[in-house]
């Protein structure tokens, strides 16, 4: 398994895991954001100035910590890894808006991917594969899911989460359906520009997670892998990535 799962804890320790981050490999990172609003804003100083005047354009404080927080964060772990100050790492970003490190050699950069919701925030790693997450709290209210899996979810899909015999349950599918698919899209740099409803995932929880089904090729299909997060009960969670190692 090419995937393994770390807290967010001592610094020097996750420094070294990190800068041990070989070829082929992924790194799952999870963190709560410091409760104390001094704790977050001491990590601007780690952001670049457009990542600064950034965060400052966020009406919502919550929003404006989770931005600050995750992107000192990504900036910590990457810069371990590639043994520069956080300060110095340069992001560009895809047509669709997913990051990546401006570097001398494209294809030897770590890949990385970031999502949070509530107070806990996911960062993967990997070299040498593409990489996407997705997290999401199934305790924040979402009155119309159900009608977002209409929108969203295959007919196929949709027909397996209506049987389920509770709501509590067809929740659960839900959340995990739709990590699931999103993980997916960011893997890809796509993001929610291409339906949803055209990647069929299996969605119930506790199933092994797989892509049943692709907006493309069936030889394309086999290219990606799929993998559970170990995450707190109340949270669904799902990384993809690259099956070939490209580096």
């Amino acid at each position: 398994m090419p995937i393994t799962f770390h807290e967010w804890g001592d610094p020097a320790t996750a420094r070294r895991t990190v800068a041990a981050l070989g070829s082929g490999e992924i790194q799952v990172w999870l963190a709560r954001l410091p409760a104390a609003d001094a704790g977050i804003a001491g990590l601007a100083g780690l952001l670049s100035r457009d990542e600064r005047e950034r965060a400052g354009r966020f009406r919502a404080v919550d929003a404006r910590q989770h931005f600050v927080f995750g992107r000192a964060l990504l900036r910590t772990l990457l810069a371990a890894h590639l043994d520069v100050e956080p300060a110095e790492l340069e992001f560009a970003y895809q047509p669709h808006g997913k990051p990546f490190l401006t570097l001398p050699d494209p294809d030897a950069h770590p890949r990385f991917n970031l999502s949070h919701s509530g107070r806990l925030l996911a960062i993967a790693l990997a070299r040498g594969r593409d990489v996407g997450i997705d997290i999401e709290s199934m305790s924040t209210e979402v009155p119309d899911w159900l009608s977002l899996a209409s929108l969203f979810f295959s007919p196929r899909e949709l027909e397996e989460l209506t049987a389920l015999p509770t709501p509590h349950l067809q929740r659960q599918a839900f959340f995990t359906g739709w990590t699931r698919k999103e993980a997916y899209l960011k893997a890809t740099g796509e993001g929610l520009s291409n339906a949803l409803a055209a990647v069929e995932v299996t969605l119930f929880p506790g199933q092994t997670p797989a892509l049943l089904k692709l907006p493309t090729a069936t030889e394309f299909q086999r290219q990606w892998s799929i993998s559970d997060i170990p995450l707190p009960p109340d949270f669904a969670g799902a990384v993809v990535y690259s099956s070939i190692i490209t580096r």
